[in-house]
């Protein structure tokens, strides 16, 4: 099982990654602002730079994604109760995306 989490939080990675580039890609187009927005506009003031805050935003998706998952694992476990399933998948995610908002609001 330890095999497989790690297999998913790898590809959870490198897919949050891409979907953070995706994301502010496609953000950048819809406000037409006419240059592209890799990362919230607050965000660089913050952490000390444009570069700082792209890093910090694509490690936090990266992180976020690589949660989701190593803990989808749990929902393959067909000999645990759904409810079982659906806590020990959504715990490690609540956790992680609280600590992301709470260092955003920091």
């Amino acid at each position: 099982m330890l095999k497989k989490m790690v297999a998913r939080a790898g590809f959870g990675l490198v897919a949050g990654v891409a979907l953070e580039h995706v994301i502010a890609l496609v953000t950048s187009v819809a406000l037409n602002l006419g240059y592209y927005s890799p990362c919230l506009v607050s965000l660089p003031e913050r952490v000390g730079g444009e570069i700082n805050a792209v890093l910090w935003q694509m490690g936090a998706s990266a992180l976020l994604c690589a949660v989701i998952g190593a803990a989808s694992v749990f929902l393959g476990m067909r000999n645990w109760r759904a409810r079982t399933r659906w806590l020990a998948f959504g715990m490690p995610v609540v956790v992680c995306l609280l600590a992301i908002v709470l260092l955003y609001l920091l």
